[in-house]
C-alpha cells in the first residue's frame, strides 16, 4: 500500500498542495498532466473522507426515477454513473411513481448529497417547491416540473419525435391514424401530442378527438387505450404510441383482438429497445438516447456542483430519430445495427 501524501506529490510535479488538492476536486489547473503522472508514479491514492470533510462535500450524488424497470429509465442512470466516473458514487432511488415517496426522499437527501438528476414521477406536483432552500443543484431529466423551470434540464425532442412518426404513416397511406398519448400534464405526453396533431395538420389531414386517447405512461394504460381504439365504430388504420410500456401493452391488446400489424393496424412506438427488432413484426420506433441523456445530465450538474449558479439555467434537448422496421408497413427490415438499419433524424426529410 502506498504511504505516499499530496504533499509528496506536489514536490514531485513543483506545484503547492493547493493545486494539487484543487485538481483532485475536478478544477482545471496547470500542470494537470504532470499531477496526474505524479499520481500514477508515487501510487498517490487520496483519502476521500477527509478531502471531502475538508471540502464539505459529500462525493454523493442522486439519482430519482419513477421507474427502475424501464429500460429507458434504465439507460439514463448507466449514461449518468459513465459521466460521473470515479469522482462521484451514485445513489440510485426508485419512487414507483409515488410523489410521496419521493419527496419523502428528496427532503432526506438534503445535505447528504452534492447533486440531484431528478426524473419527477408528476410534473404537476406542488409539493416540492423549496429546492432553492436546499443544498444542492438539481438537474431535471425527460420532465420538468412546471414552477421549476428555472433549473437546468435535459429533454428530447419530443415533438419533432412525434411529428416524424405521424408523417411516416401518413407517406405510407394512412389517414385515419390514431396517438395513444401519455398524460396532458407531462412534458413528453404534451409535446408528443402536439407534434402528432401538427403532423395531421400540417398534411391538412382533420382531427379526430376519437383517435388521441390520453392514458397512462405504463402497459395496462397502452393495453387500455388500444382496446378503446378497437372499440370504435371507425377504426383507425395506424397508430403511433407514445412510449415503450405503452406500446407493449398495446401489441398485446392488437394480439389478443386478432389484429393483424401492419396489414391492419400499422404501430410506430417511442423509444428503442433491443428487443424491438426481436418482436413480430420488428417494431419500427422513435429512437432518442437516453444514455445521452443521463450523461449530459450528470456533466451539467457537476458543473453546478464545482462553479454554482454562475452561469444561466440550460434547457439540453437530445435528437428524436425514426428507425423503421416492419410494423408501420416497411417492406424491408432494416435491423438495429450501425450497418443495416435506416435512421432518419429529426433534420433529415422521412
Amino acid at each position: 500500500m502506498s504511504n505516499a501524501t499530496i504533499s509528496d506529490v506536489a514536490k514531485k510535479v513543483g506545484v503547492s498542495e493547493s493545486t494539487v488538492s484543487r485538481y483532485l476536486s475536478g478544477f482545471k489547473v496547470r500542470n494537470s498532466e504532470s499531477i496526474k503522472k505524479a499520481i500514477k508514479d508515487l501510487n498517490y491514492r487520496p483519502n476521500i473522507m477527509a478531502r471531502n470533510l475538508k471540502s464539505g462535500k459529500t462525493g454523493m450524488v442522486a439519482v430519482i426515477v419513477p421507474d427502475i424497470s424501464n429500460p429507458f429509465f434504465a439507460s439514463i442512470v448507466r449514461g449518468a454513473e459513465v459521466a460521473a466516473g470515479d469522482d462521484y458514487m451514485l445513489q440510485l432511488i426508485s419512487t414507483n411513481d409515488d410523489p410521496d415517496k419521493e419527496e419523502a426522499a428528496i427532503r432526506r437527501l438534503n445535505g447528504r448529497v452534492d447533486g440531484l438528476i431528478y426524473v419527477p414521477a408528476k410534473e404537476d406536483s406542488q409539493a416540492i417547491t423549496e429546492f432553492e432552500d436546499y443544498a444542492f443543484p438539481v438537474v431535471f431529466v425527460d420532465r420538468v416540473i412546471s414552477n421549476l423551470r428555472r433549473f437546468d434540464s435535459v429533454l428530447a425532442d419530443n415533438q419533432t419525435g412525434a411529428s416524424l412518426a405521424t408523417k411516416h404513416l401518413i407517406e405510407h397511406g394512412h389517414a385515419a391514424i390514431a396517438h395513444i398519448a401519455g398524460p396532458s400534464a407531462s412534458t413528453p405526453g404534451k409535446g408528443r401530442a402536439e407534434g402528432y396533431l401538427a403532423a395531421l395538420k400540417k398534411s391538412k389531414i382533420e382531427r379526430n378527438n376519437d383517435y388521441l386517447v390520453e392514458s397512462d405512461f405504463t402497459v395496462l394504460g397502452g393495453y387500455q387505450a388500444m382496446m378503446g381504439l378497437l372499440a370504435l365504430k371507425k377504426r383507425p388504420s395506424a397508430v403511433f404510441v407514445g412510449n415503450n410500456l405503452m406500446t407493449i401493452g398495446a401489441l398485446k391488446a392488437l394480439k389478443e383482438s386478432k389484429v393483424n400489424v401492419p396489414d391492419e393496424m400499422a404501430v410506430i412506438g417511442f423509444d428503442d429497445h433491443e428487443l424491438s427488432d426481436l418482436v413480430n413484426p420488428p417494431l419500427t420506433v422513435i429512437s432518442r438516447d437516453a444514455h445521452l441523456q443521463g450523461a449530459l445530465a450528470m456533466s451539467t450538474l457537476l458543473e453546478r456542483i464545482r462553479d454554482g449558479y454562475q452561469f444561466p439555467p440550460k434547457q439540453l434537448k437530445v435528437d428524436s430519430n425514426l428507425v423503421i422496421r416492419q410494423s408501420c408497413g416497411s417492406t424491408c427490415l432494416y435491423r438495429k445495427t450501425d450497418s443495416d438499419k435506416k435512421i432518419l433524424s429529426s433534420s433529415t426529410s422521412s
